[in-house]
C-alpha cells in the first residue's frame, strides 16, 4: 500500500484515479488491520456536513465510511482560482462517481443522488458564517433524521476559521463530530498515507467535558438541591460527571479523560454535597460523621456551624430497619435531648439542649436560615410559613425552659405559696421540667412571657410564672404585618390560627404571608437572643459571632476541592 500510494502522488493521476484504484484499497486496508479504524459513530448517518479544504481524499474516505443519506458541503469563498460553488461542484461530481462504484467494496459505496447533495458556499470566511449556515441547513425539514438515524459534523481538512465555527455549531446543536486521522505521514512529501487512516467520532466538547452539566450542577448547589447536584454528578465512575471524565476517549485501553487526581476532587464534591444533603434536611448526626471523615479536615467556613455544635447530640435512626422502630425510636430520642435523658435512662434537666446555650443558638440560627432559604431559594412559602410559626412557638417554649433552668419561675402546686424551681425536689424537678418540655401551645405560653399569666402544668400539678429575676418579653411583634394583638381572628392571633389550618388543609399561602412570618420570626430570634439568652448566659453573642450558617459560594467551595480543571467561568 505504501508503495501504491507514493506512486499515486509520483503520477499525479486525479481524484477519478484516486476513488477506481486507491479508495477501496485504502479503506480494506485499515479495516483488516483493525476494525476500530473505521468505527464511524455507532449509527447510521442521515445528513453529514462537510467542512471542504484543499484535499478530497479524506472527505471521500468519510463518506465511504459513513454512507449518508443526504450530503452538505460547506466551502469557502474561494480556493486557489476556483470559486466556492465552483470547487464544491467538482467534489459533488466525485461523489456521485462514488455511487454503483465497482472497484469499492459494496460495504464502502453509497447510496446517493444529485439531489442529496447541497452546496453552500460561505458569504464569508468566518467561525459565525459557518456556524449560521449550518443551523440553517440543519433546520430544513429535508435534514431531521428519521428514528435510529443521526447527523452528523464533519471537521476534515478545512481551514481553523471553518473548522472552529463548525465545532461551535456541533457543540451548540449536540451533533456527532468527526474526523480524519491518520497515524503515518510521509515528510517528503508531506501528506498522510490513506490506508493509515482512522474515521471516527471525536469528543463533543460540552459533552466530554459536561460543561452544561457542570452549569446545571452551579445553578442546583446555589438552590440548595444538593440531591440533584449530586445525581448530576453520577453515584461513581459509571455515570454522570464522574463517568464522562473517567471516559477513554481515545480507545478503551487508553487512558482517562482526566487524571485520577481531577477525579478524585469531584468525588469530594459529591461527598460534600451528600454532607450538605444531610444538614439541610435537618440530620446533623450524618452530616457530622461525614464532616469527620474528610482527610484532610474541611476548613471551617466550608461548614455550617449547627454540624459541628449539634451533630454529636442530634437524634438519629439510621440504623434503624423498620418505619414504625424510627418513628418511635426518633420521638424518644427527640423528648430526650429536650428533656435531659441521658442515654443510661437517667434524667437531668441540666443535660437539656436548652441547658446548652451554643447549641440551641446553634439550632435556632440555622432553622432561621433555612425558613429564609425556603423562600427566597425554593419558593415553598406554605412550608416557609410553618417553619417559621414553629420556631417562634419553639422560642416561646425556650424562654420558659432556660427561665426554670437558671431557678427564674415561680412555682405553685395545689394551694401552696409560690417557690423557686431549686427549692422542689429532684424528682419535682425532673417531673416538672419534662412536663414543661411538652407542654403545647403557643398562645398560653406567650401570655405567661408577655402578660404574666400562670401557665398549667397539669400532669405534673404545677403552675408556673416568671420570677422576678426573669427577664420580661419585649413584644418583638409589634409593629410587624403579622402583629399579634392587632390581626386576630376572634380571640386567636391569625397568626396562630393560619398555621393550624395550613397543618391540617392545603392551604395556598402566597409569598406575601410566608414573608410576613419571616419578619416575626426574625423579630422573635433577635428578642430571644438579646433579651434572654444573653441574660442568662453573658458574653454568648460576642462569642457566635459571624458563625457559618449557609453552604458556602460556589467559588469557594470551587476552589477548597481544587476544581482547577473547569474554565474559570464555571469556578466564579
Amino acid at each position: 500500500m505504501t508503495d501504491r500510494t507514493l506512486e499515486y502522488w509520483e503520477e499525479k493521476p486525479g481524484y477519478w484515479c484516486y476513488i477506481d484504484e486507491l479508495l477501496g484499497e485504502e479503506l480494506k486496508a485499515a479495516k483488516n488491520d483493525n476494525p476500530r479504524r473505521l468505527q464511524g459513530v455507532g449509527r447510521p448517518v442521515h445528513t453529514l456536513a462537510l467542512t471542504v479544504g484543499e484535499s478530497f481524499e479524506p472527505l471521500l474516505q468519510t463518506i465511504c465510511v459513513l454512507r449518508p443519506q443526504r450530503i452538505i458541503l460547506i466551502l469557502n469563498q474561494r480556493y486557489g482560482n476556483k470559486k466556492g460553488k465552483e470547487y464544491g461542484h467538482d467534489l459533488s461530481q466525485l461523489i456521485l462517481y462514488l455511487v454503483g462504484n465497482p472497484n469499492l467494496p459494496e460495504e464502502f459505496r453509497p447510496q446517493l443522488s444529485k439531489k442529496d447533495i447541497q452546496i453552500r458556499e460561505l458569504p464569508a470566511d468566518s467561525p459565525t458564517q459557518v456556524f449560521r449556515t449550518l443551523l440553517e441547513e440543519f433546520q430544513k425539514s429535508e435534514a431531521q433524521p428519521p428514528a435510529g438515524y443521526t447527523n452528523v459534523v464533519d471537521i476534515t481538512g478545512a481551514k481553523k476559521s471553518m473548522i472552529a465555527g463548525a465545532f461551535f455549531y456541533a457543540a451548540h446543536s449536540g451533533l456527532p463530530i468527526t474526523y480524519v486521522d491518520f497515524d503515518k505521514y510521509d515528510p517528503d512529501w508531506r501528506r498522510p498515507y490513506g490506508y493509515t487512516c482512522k474515521i471516527g467520532q471525536i469528543a463533543n466538547p460540552y459533552e466530554a467535558f459536561h460543561l452544561r452539566d457542570w452549569e446545571q450542577v452551579r445553578r442546583l448547589y446555589e438552590s440548595y438541591s444538593f440531591r440533584n447536584a449530586l445525581a448530576m454528578l453520577g453515584k461513581d465512575e459509571t455515570s454522570g460527571i464522574r463517568g464522562a471524565m473517567a471516559w477513554k476517549i481515545d480507545d478503551t485501553a487508553g487512558e482517562p479523560l482526566f487524571e485520577k487526581s481531577d477525579r478524585d476532587k469531584v468525588t469530594v464534591v459529591a461527598r460534600l454535597f451528600e454532607m450538605y444533603e444531610a444538614w439541610e434536611n435537618g440530620d446533623y448526626a450524618l452530616a457530622k460523621q461525614m464532616r469527620d471523615s474528610f482527610n484532610p479536615r474541611l476548613p471551617d467556613d466550608v461548614v455550617p456551624w449547627s454540624i459541628d455544635e449539634l451533630g454529636d447530640i442530634w437524634p438519629s435512626v439510621a440504623l434503624t430497619v423498620t418505619a414504625n422502630q424510627a418513628a418511635l425510636e426518633l420521638l424518644n430520642k427527640h423528648l430526650a435531648l429536650k428533656q435531659g435523658l441521658s442515654k443510661q435512662g437517667s434524667s437531668s434537666p441540666a443535660d437539656s439542649l436548652f441547658a446548652q446555650p451554643k447549641r440551641l443558638l446553634a439550632y435556632v440560627r440555622d432553622e432561621l436560615a433555612k425558613i429564609e432559604r425556603l423562600i427566597e431559594k425554593n419558593e415553598d412559602y406554605r412550608s416557609a410559613y410553618l417553619r417559621a410559626a414553629a420556631l417562634e412557638e419553639f422560642l416561646l417554649k425556650a424562654r420558659l425552659c432556660i427561665s426554670w433552668l437558671n431557678n427564674s419561675l415561680d412555682i405553685e402546686i395545689g394551694n401552696n405559696p409560690p417557690v423557686t424551681v431549686f427549692t422542689l425536689s429532684q424528682t419535682d424537678q425532673i417531673d416538672g421540667f419534662k412536663n414543661l418540655v411538652e407542654h403545647s401551645g403557643a398562645d398560653s405560653m406567650r401570655n405567661t412571657l408577655a402578660r404574666g399569666s400562670r401557665l398549667n402544668l397539669k400532669q405534673a400539678g404545677m403552675k408556673v410564672r416568671l420570677g422576678s429575676n426573669a427577664p420580661s418579653l419585649h413584644p418583638y411583634w409589634s409593629g410587624t404585618t403579622l402583629d399579634i394583638d392587632v390581626v386576630q381572628h376572634g380571640s386567636t392571633p391569625c397568626f396562630t390560627k393560619l398555621r393550624g389550618e395550613a397543618i391540617h388543609t392545603h392551604l395556598y399561602l402566597p409569598r406575601s404571608i410566608a414573608e410576613a412570618a419571616l419578619e416575626l420570626v426574625r423579630a422573635a430570634v433577635d428578642e430571644f437572643e438579646r433579651n434572654w439568652l444573653e441574660h442568662f448566659h453573658p458574653g454568648i453573642l460576642a462569642n457566635t459571632q459571624n458563625k457559618v450558617i449557609a453552604a458556602p459560594a460556589w467559588p469557594r467551595l470551587c476552589e477548597v476541592c481544587e476544581l482547577t480543571f473547569l474554565p474559570p467561568r464555571l469556578r466564579s
